[in-house]
């Protein structure tokens, strides 16, 4: 597999979509021009220690922290993630997983790896037939590759086809995700006191993590950290 990529990347090799240096869809200096996120609460948007959500902005929240790494708006992250989920552009992948990884470590002190699991936001069985991935499922396994963090792909289960959140009104997003999500039985029993970080590509609105978190909370889970690429 690492031989039929390096044949890939010498026949076509990758370029960054900003500067059209070779080797990255996205380099690390063009990264840094990018509108990044300094870490704040993803509730109240004032800035705080390592994205954490304010004690005073918790009433009916259920995850801890929300890590973002950049903004959608900025035209080449919107290109990237439109490429990646339709036209099956997943090296594009490799790179963002590298910048999340480095990025969850330094917002979260894992001191013990065995405390923590990566779990992909899931998507609904029929859509994922049409595309045949889930975006969140590879980035997942590339963060997993540089932090040993174990994958529960399956934890998490979405059982009903929702309307487009960024559509809805604030009330209309909560009734279209009522009971659309549910947790693995066999899975129940390893979630006494973990801290669990959920992988997605966009967060549009909280309201889908909420949801998650909810129900891992209700499942004895300590912590909720939700790691995302881009944020509107």
């Amino acid at each position: 597999m690492k031989l039929i990529k390096t044949i890939k990347d010498i026949i076509s090799p990758k370029k960054c979509y900003s500067c059209e240096k070779e080797w990255h869809f996205l380099c690390q200096e063009c990264l840094q021009y990018t509108i990044k996120y300094k870490p704040y609460c993803y509730i109240c948007k004032n800035q705080n220690n390592k994205f954490l959500i304010h004690k005073y902005c918790k009433k009916n929240i259920y995850f801890d922290k929300l890590i973002i790494l950049t903004r959608y708006k900025n035209k080449v992250i919107k290109k990237l993630i439109k490429d990646f989920k339709f036209y099956n552009k997943k090296d594009i992948w490799e790179d963002f997983g590298k910048f999340l990884w480095k990025l969850l470590l330094k917002n979260e002190k894992i001191k013990n790896k065995e405390d923590y699991l990566l779990v992909p936001t899931p998507m609904f069985f029929y859509r994922k037939m049409i595309r045949w991935y889930n975006q969140s499922d590879i980035l997942a396994k590339y963060i997993w590759k540089h932090t040993n963090i174990k994958i529960k792909d399956k934890l998490i289960k979405k059982i009903k086809n929702t309307r487009q959140q960024s559509l809805l009104s604030k009330k209309e997003r909560i009734l279209n995700l009522n009971n659309s999500f549910k947790i693995n039985k066999k899975d129940r029993d390893i979630l006494d006191k973990k801290n669990i970080i959920l992988i997605d590509d966009i967060v549009s609105t909280w309201t889908t993590l909420n949801e998650i978190a909810k129900i891992l909370k209700q499942n004895w889970v300590k912590k909720i950290i939700w790691l995302a690429i881009a944020s509107d």
